[in-house]
């Protein structure tokens, strides 16, 4: 399935109470392109999208699509121009695909979570290098890669290990370290902490562990030689220089939300109903017990996402509560706020569908839709950045 269409945005003011200075809502009109379906016409069988991203110089959308685990180059008419990558241990396939990110301008860097390591791909024919961080200290385990700044140096994130136990119905929060390798992965130059995933796990269960419901995120991401990272469990983005040097925050106009019974009991009847598909076995009765142990917390973060474009503009999305128990990842939302670097300034989007932003600059917004079929779709929309503000 291909479209390629001019975008409209019809504009309005929008008053909110507090947060950014200045409030602009865009809402997106047609979709500039469209690419993905179940056939796999023109290579876009896609299954599970990971991370995409324009370079807009060169007319290149690339996709990762972790199910193959193939980086997939098109250009930005939708022509299929090259598939690279697979599954597997060999020097150019990938254990599990996990994120891809733009490097120097002339070529991508790519994240495999299978043996945590990341892989330098030229767009052009070329060696494909590999890259695994040499240097962490012993309490830092399974770095994740967050992006690459412009001087080839890597953000990464890792979180402390953490073996207490809880008391029944609590979880403890892990704690995340944001820091900055050599383009090699040598070196290590901490820029900051943030607060990860509350987890649980009661010392007299064997099953009962694993992530809370309403779970925050840390987030991680960079801009040039600005860092921006936090959790979504606040609703504001911390920034360092890449020596570390503190700058202002960017607060988010946002706030925490109530968790009700209903959504708690939802939770739980979903997940119930998960463990009871399960044959009829001691260790079925174990989990149905214990799923009454699960930890609720009073509130969860309003933020589900958080995503730092090529132009400096911080995109947020409000939280959306997971469509099943089990699955705890981000959905998507037709409900986007780009805010300057700064936080003085926000414009609102309103997106068609259920819409998860993989990047965006001043001119365009990449992301992924699923269907009622389950089928992954990327589409590109024309996006408008505010006169006289700070993006580039």
């Amino acid at each position: 399935m291909l479209l390629w269409t001019l975008g409209c945005m019809d504009s309005s003011t929008e008053t909110v109470s507090e947060g950014a200075e200045d409030q602009t809502s865009f809402s997106i009109g047609h979709v500039l392109l469209t690419l993905g379906d179940w056939a796999g016409e023109d290579h876009t069988d896609f299954h599970n999208i990971v991370g995409a991203l324009v370079d807009r110089r060169t007319g290149v959308l690339v996709v990762a699509s972790a199910g193959d685990g193939t980086i997939r180059t098109f250009g930005l008419d939708g022509e299929w121009r090259d598939t690279r990558g697979g599954r597997g241990d060999g020097p150019r396939e990938f254990l599990r695909l996990d994120g891809v990110f733009d490097y120097r301008g002339d070529s991508l860097v790519a994240f495999d979570r299978g043996d945590h390591h990341a892989s330098v791909w030229p767009y052009r024919a070329g060696r494909v290098r590999r890259v695994s961080v040499a240097d962490l200290p012993a309490d830092l385990s399974f770095p994740t890669l967050r992006g690459a700044l412009g001087d080839g140096r890597l953000l990464w994130t890792a979180e402390t290990a953490d073996d207490g136990f809880d008391e029944p119905g609590f979880s403890h929060v892990r704690q995340t370290t944001v820091f900055l390798t050599a383009p090699d992965g040598d070196g290590f130059q901490a820029v900051g902490k943030t607060t990860g995933a509350m987890l649980y796990r009661y010392p007299f269960s064997t099953f009962a562990r694993g992530m809370a419901p309403f779970s925050p995120r840390s987030f991680a991401n960079a801009h040039d030689s600005i860092v921006y990272f936090g959790s979504t469990q606040f609703a504001r983005g911390k920034r360092v220089t890449t020596t570390g040097a503190p700058l202002e925050s960017v607060p988010f106009d946002l706030s925490r939300r109530a968790v009700s019974i209903a959504e708690q009991e939802l939770d739980i009847a979903v997940r119930r109903s998960e463990v009871q598909g399960l044959p009829p076995t001691p260790l079925q009765a174990a989990r149905l017990r214990e799923l009454e142990l699960l930890p609720y917390p009073d509130s969860f973060p309003a933020i589900g996402a958080v995503v730092v474009g090529r132009d400096g503009r911080v995109w947020v999305a409000e939280y959306q509560p997971p469509q099943t128990g089990a699955d705890q990842a981000f959905p998507g939302s037709p409900e986007w706020s780009a805010y300057s670097e700064t936080g003085n300034s926000r414009q609102h989007y309103r997106f068609p569908g259920w819409f998860t932003l993989l990047w965006a600059d001043e001119v365009l917004a990449v992301g992924v839709v699923r269907d009622t079929f389950d089928v992954e779709q990327i589409l590109i929309f024309p996006v408008r950045a505010e006169e006289g503000d700070s993006s580039r």
